[in-house]
C-alpha cells in the first residue's frame, strides 16, 4: 500500500504523453511504410492493464520476428529495419511496465471499492432490517402499560420509557443532578425525590461562606424537609458534611435513623470543622439506634469528628467492605472490637486518631487490600490481613507494627522525626514482610558513616525504591556520608528501578574532592536511576559514581538539580551539580546508557538527553 501512490504517479504520467507508433495496415504490405497516431487505453484499471500488457507483448513480438525475418548477418540489416525493431522493443516495453502498474493499481481501487460497498452495505441495509422489525412490534407493556415503540416513529422518547425504568435512571443520579433535571419538565417536578443518593453538604447548599452561625439552622429545616419527603423509601447513600456543633445532634440522629429505616448501604458523617484543634467536644455515634439488620447491610461507612463507644451486644458489620475514619475519639478496645466484627473489611483508613496505646486486632481481616495510618499516636499495631497489598504509614517514628501478609507488594512510610539510618535499615525488612515490591520512605535520616552496613535482614522481592531524604546543616557529617546510602541498594538484589530525592537546608558544600569507593556489589538488575536535588556535595557524587559503576544493566539515568519533594533549594547553594555529574559519570557511564541532566538553576528550564558513545 505505500508504493500504491507511486504507482498511480507513473500511469498517469505515462496516459498524459501516450503517443504510440502502430502499423497502418494489421499485415505488413510495405516492410517501410510506418503510420504514427494516438492510442488511448480504457482506462488505468484492471482491463485497462491488461489489454496495455497485451499490447506490449504484441510490440515485442513483431520486434522479433521482424529480427528473425531479416538476414542473419547483423551487419547486412538495413538501417530502416534496425531503427523499427528499437522502436518496437521500447514501446513494448513501455506498455508492459505501464500495463503492470495499472494492473496493480486497478486491484488495490477494486478491492477498497469492495470494502466500502461492504460497509455501506451492513450499515444501511441491516440497520433497516432491524428498524423493520422493530417497528413491527405493535405493543409492549411493561409496569406502566405504555408502547415502547409507535407506528412510524423509530426513535425512542425518554416519556416512552416505562415508568419504573424512568425511576431507575433517576434513582442513579446524585441528588443534586435530580434536582435540576425536575425543573426540565412539569413531570419531573418530584423526579427528584427518586433518587437514592442524598448528599447534603453546607458549603455546596450555601456557598463557601457556609456559617453556622448563619446557616445552620436553614441547613437543619431544609435536611429534616427532605428526610421527611423521602420517608419510606430506599436510599442507598447518605452523606452528611457540616461543621459539628452541638445544635447539630439532633439532626446528625435523625440523619442516622433515617439510614436505618431506609436500608442505606453507604453512610458517611463529615463533621470536620475548619478549626478543630483544642475543639473536644464530637458527636457521639449513636449504635443504639442501628439494629443487627441495619449492620448487615452497610457496606461503607465514612466517620469523621466523631466519638463512640460499643455497646455491649454490638455483633459488628459483617458486610462493611470500607471503613473510613478520621479525628476519631475512642479507646482502643472499641476500635480494636469495631475491626474484628468487619470480617470482609478490604479498605481501611485511620487517620489523626489519638489513641495512644497498643491496637491488636485478634480476628484475621482476610479481605483487607489497603490499610492507611496517618498521624495517628498508637504505639503499636498487630493484624493479621494475609491479602493486604498496599500499606500507608504516616508518623512521628517508624513503625513497630506486626503485619502479617503474603501479598504486601506497596508501602509508603514517611516520618518526622529524625533517624539513624542503620537503625531503619535494619527496622523496616522485619517489620515489613519480604514480599514488598515498591517501597517510598521519607524521612529525615541520620547518616553517621560513609560505609557499606551489614544487615543481614534483605528486601528479597523489592523492584522500585523511592528515598525522600531530608538533609540539615545542622549536621554537616551527613552531607559527606551519603554514600552509605547505597546499603539500600545491596540489602535489594533485584531492584530495577532507584529514586533518591535529596531535600537539603543550609549551604552545605557543593565541591567534590577525590571521590571515596566502595567494595564491588554489582546490581544486575538496575536499569533506571532518578537523582533529583544534586547538588553536587561530595556524598553525592560519590553515591551517584557508585551506582553507575556498578548497574551494568542500566538503560535510563535522569539527575535532576531542582528539589523535587518537600522544601525548595536555599538559594545560597553554589549552581554546580550538572558540571560535577557530568564530571563523575565521564568515563563510568554505559555506551547504552540515556543520560539525562535537568539544570533548572543556572540555565533556566534546561534539559538535555547525551547518549554515550564509546
Amino acid at each position: 500500500m505505500a508504493m500504491l501512490p507511486k504507482l498511480r504517479a507513473v500511469s498517469t504520467a505515462a496516459h498524459g504523453t501516450d503517443t504510440n507508433m502502430r502499423r497502418g495496415r494489421r499485415y505488413y504490405g510495405d516492410a517501410d511504410c510506418v503510420i504514427f497516431y494516438s492510442y488511448d487505453l480504457p482506462g488505468p484499471g484492471v482491463t485497462g492493464g491488461l489489454l496495455r500488457l497485451g499490447y506490449g507483448a504484441e510490440r515485442i513480438g513483431k520486434a522479433w520476428r521482424r529480427f528473425t525475418d531479416a538476414s542473419g548477418d547483423d551487419e547486412s540489416m538495413p538501417i530502416g529495419d534496425k531503427v523499427l525493431v528499437a522502436v518496437d522493443v521500447v514501446v513494448g516495453v513501455t506498455n508492459i511496465v505501464v500495463g503492470a502498474c495499472d494492473f496493480v493499481i486497478g486491484a488495490c481501487d477494486f478491492a477498497q471499492y469492495a470494502r466500502g460497498a461492504l460497509g455501506r452495505f451492513r450499515g444501511k441495509y441491516l440497520s433497516s432490517i432491524e428498524d423493520r422489525i422493530t417497528t413491527r412490534v405493535k405493543r409492549s407493556y411493561l409496569c406502566s402499560r405504555k408502547r415502547i415503540c409507535r407506528r412510524g416513529k423509530y426513535d425512542v422518547q425518554f416519556e416512552d420509557l416505562p415508568e419504573d425504568v424512568q425511576c431507575l435512571i433517576f434513582s442513579k443520579l446524585e441528588l443534586k443532578e435530580a434536582v435540576r433535571s425536575s425543573v426540565l419538565s412539569s413531570k419531573w417536578a418530584n423526579s427528584w425525590m427518586i433518587s437514592s443518593k442524598l448528599r447534603f453538604d453546607g458549603s455546596k447548599m450555601y456557598g463557601e461562606n457556609f456559617s453556622r452561625r448563619y446557616h445552620i439552622q436553614r441547613f437543619i429545616d431544609d435536611v429534616d424537609r427532605v428526610l421527611k419527603l423521602q420517608h419510606g423509601k430506599v436510599i442507598e447513600t447518605l452523606e452528611v458534611k457540616v461543621e459539628f456543633g452541638r445544635i447539630l445532634a439532633v439532626l446528625l440522629d435523625n440523619c442516622v435513623s433515617f439510614a436505618a429505616a431506609s436500608s442505606t448501604k453507604n453512610l458517611a458523617l463529615d463533621l470536620v470543622p475548619k478549626n478543630y484543634f483544642g475543639n473536644t467536644e464530637r458527636y457521639i455515634f449513636p449504635f443504639e439506634l442501628l439494629d443487627r439488620e441495619t449492620m448487615s447491610r452497610l457496606q461503607q461507612i465514612q466517620l469523621s469528628f466523631v466519638s463512640f463507644k460499643l455497646p455491649s451486644e454490638f455483633s459488628g458489620f459483617p458486610e462493611l467492605k470500607r471503613l473510613d475514619l478520621c479525628l476519631l475519639q475512642v479507646t482502643s478496645k472499641d476500635l480494636q472490637n469495631m475491626l474484628s466484627g468487619c470480617s470482609k473489611l478490604e479498605w481501611l483508613s485511620i487517620s489523626r486518631c489519638d489513641l495512644e496505646d497498643e491496637l491488636i486486632v485478634d480476628c484475621p481481616l482476610s479481605h483487607l487490600l489497603y490499610l492507611r495510618i496517618a498521624r495517628c499516636k498508637m504505639t503499636k499495631i498487630e493484624l493479621h490481613a494475609a491479602k493486604l497489598r498496599t500499606f500507608i504509614y504516616n508518623g512521628t517514628q517508624l513503625p513497630v507494627h506486626t503485619i502479617q501478609s503474603q501479598e504486601l507488594k506497596d508501602v509508603e512510610i514517611s516520618v518526622s522525626n529524625s533517624i539513624a539510618f542503620g537503625s531503619a535499615l535494619t527496622a523496616l525488612p522485619k517489620t515489613l514482610a519480604s514480599r514488598v515490591q515498591n517501597l517510598t520512605l521519607q524521612v529525615p535520616l541520620r547518616l553517621k558513616s560513609a560505609k557499606l552496613l551489614e544487615n543481614s535482614s534483605k528486601f528479597s522481592q523489592l523492584k522500585h525504591l523511592k528515598l525522600v531524604l531530608f538533609l540539615l546543616d545542622q549536621h554537616p557529617e551527613d552531607f559527606d556520608n551519603i554514600l552509605s546510602l547505597a546499603s539500600f541498594l545491596r540489602a535489594a538484589p533485584l531492584i530495577e528501578e532507584l529514586e533518591i530525592h535529596f531535600n537539603v537546608s543550609g549551604r552545605g558544600n557543593a565541591e567534590t574532592g577525590r571521590l571515596r569507593n566502595l567494595p564491588k556489589c554489582p546490581y544486575k538488575h538496575l536499569r533506571n536511576i532518578c537523582i533529583s536535588g544534586f547538588k553536587g556535595f561530595q556524598g553525592q557524587a560519590e553515591l551517584l559514581a557508585h551506582a553507575v559503576e556498578n548497574a551494568p544493566a542500566l538503560e535510563i539515568l535522569t539527575i535532576d538539580t531542582a528539589s523535587k519533594n518537600g522544601n525548595p533549594l536555599s538559594q545560597n547553594v553554589e549552581p554546580l551539580g550538572a558540571d560535577i555529574a557530568r564530571s563523575c559519570l565521564e568515563w563510568r557511564i554505559s555506551p547504552k546508557t540515556k543520560l539525562r541532566i535537568d539544570d533548572s538553576i543556572s540555565e533556566g528550564l534546561h534539559q538535555e538527553w547525551v547518549l554515550v558513545e564509546s
